[in-house]
């Protein structure tokens, strides 16, 4: 080992490994195209200054991947973060559903050392990429003592945020991710590191060896809507339903009664508010969450809630010690 940083790079493919056939073209390309070596080897700063160790995990659009893949990555990250001479790992993801990984790995992975995501809005082969400095920017931060005990975050175009806060907001913009309300956790330019807030880490579960994800299937609510929807979940096998409901977490007449009724065919219920920030209101004129047995987001978002009731129940937990764990991230 050198006496430069060691930080483990792992591609998974995404816009940050696209090319197009034109330079000049950022929307009109083919993603995960070259591998993590190929974008190491258009930066050589990379090796300059840090020791890099590279692992191709796999190399897709993030619009293909599942909790299987999920599961697989975790493997790789946890695996990478045990090796003393690494001081973090830095993930190369497509920004579909990178802040859903992201979330993932926030919550399941145990290292105290930073797990930093990024992608890129432009191809590797736009004369526009903001790939490069995503990675530069992501290594800085994995590097800086300072993003230590943070758990996984989302750098892109400079903004450092918290995997649990952070959304695509945008199509295309390199601007697209923000974390809203809430803010970002830091920036970092021209190598320098600027924190807004002290560091704080959710406890993260430690998923058992080789178990699977269940099935938590996602609702969005809307006027008029019925309870079609989560009668074929409820026959498909699903283990919970999150309901993103209206405004304050409210549902629709036709859906209510079969949401509250849940816990009789053995199905958790997670409550949320569809799209909009802010808290929902736990035990609301609607529903009498203790007395259902309803998971209550806090400030989650809904495909995030799902994932961490995903992760609760993989871990053995009940609706009560879940619902005690989601509160303890906003501590």
């Amino acid at each position: 080992m050198t006496n430069r940083i060691g930080i483990a790079l792992i591609g998974t493919g995404g816009t940050i490994a696209g090319s197009a056939t034109s330079r000049t073209s950022s929307t009109h390309y083919t993603p995960a195209s070259v591998g993590v070596e190929a974008i190491v080897a258009s930066i050589p700063e990379l090796l300059e200054r840090y020791h890099l160790k590279t692992t191709q995990a796999f190399q897709l659009g993030s619009y293909d991947l599942t909790p299987a893949h999920w599961l697989g990555l975790l493997h790789h990250v946890e695996q990478a973060l045990a090796d003393p001479d690494i001081c973090a790992a830095v993930i190369t993801h497509g920004t579909d559903t990178l802040e859903e990984t992201a979330t993932f790995l926030h919550l399941a992975v145990q290292s105290h050392k930073p797990v930093i995501v990024i992608g890129a809005m432009r191809p590797a082969t736009a004369y526009s990429a903001d790939g490069p400095a995503n990675v530069i920017n992501a290594c800085t931060v994995g590097a800086h003592p300072g993003a230590k005990g943070r758990g996984t975050m989302v750098l892109m175009n400079g903004r450092i945020h918290s995997a649990l806060l952070v959304s695509k907001r945008h199509v295309s913009s390199i601007e697209a991710f923000d974390s809203g309300f809430e803010g970002a956790l830091g920036e970092v330019a021209d190598g320098t590191v600027r924190w807004f807030r002290p560091a704080h880490r959710i406890k993260p579960l430690a998923l058992p060896e080789g178990c699977e994800l269940p099935r938590v299937d996602l609702i969005s609510a809307y006027a008029g809507a019925d309870d079609v929807a989560i009668k074929a979940f409820i026959g498909a096998g699903a283990r919970a339903i999150i309901h993103a409901g209206l405004g304050n977490g409210n549902a629709p007449p036709n859906a209510r009664e079969t949401l509250k009724r849940l816990g009789e065919h053995h199905v958790w219920l997670g409550r949320c508010s569809r799209w909009i920030p802010g808290s929902i209101t736990r035990n609301s004129g609607m529903f009498n969450d203790d007395e259902l047995g309803i998971i209550t987001a806090t400030g989650l978002q809904a495909h995030k809630l799902r994932i961490a009731i995903m992760i609760a129940i993989a871990s053995g937990l009940d609706r009560s010690a879940c619902q005690c764990w989601i509160d303890s991230f906003w501590g």
